[in-house]
């Protein structure tokens, strides 16, 4: 690589979205605090997750999405039981594997948030108009190529 130039998917576009994704961790953040619901970003990517799958999820597949060991998890997911947003319970086939699902709090507390979050994207939105058709194609394919991480 000659000098100057940076690797694939490492420039202005990179950065751009470096930037945005600053912003969305601030706006789920503020989302978070105005349902007034003490949460971390783990706790919040739980309900996400779980909260994609109306019939719940297992414990393996929220590891597995967070990144993470399944260890730590269990005991992420163990808190947001605690706190009456998620119950666990065993699998009628497997039973040692826990399935997750929200509760009617989850739920509504998802929700909340999402909400929230929402209206603020809304704001942001409103803010950068007019966002144009090659711009808003733009950021669909970025949007899809993030998939892999839901």
């Amino acid at each position: 690589m000659g000098r100057g130039q940076s690797p694939r998917g490492s420039g202005p576009a990179t950065h751009a979205l470096e930037r945005i994704a600053y912003g969305t961790v601030a706006v789920t953040t503020r989302a978070l605090t105005a349902v007034g619901l003490d949460l971390t970003f783990g706790q919040w990517r739980v309900l996400v997750i779980v909260g994609n799958d109306p019939d719940g999820t297992t414990m393996s597949d929220i590891a597995l999405r967070l990144g993470a060991a399944l260890s730590p998890t269990s005991r992420l997911v163990s808190r947001l039981a605690y706190r009456g947003l998620v119950t666990l319970v065993k699998d009628d086939v497997d039973r040692r594997v826990t399935r997750v699902a929200l509760t009617d709090a989850g739920r509504t507390t998802r929700q909340a948030v999402l909400d929230q979050r929402l209206e603020l994207l809304r704001e942001v939105v409103a803010a950068a108009d007019p966002v144009n058709a090659e711009a808003l194609a733009a950021l669909e394919r970025i949007a899809e190529a993030f998939r892999r991480y839901r």
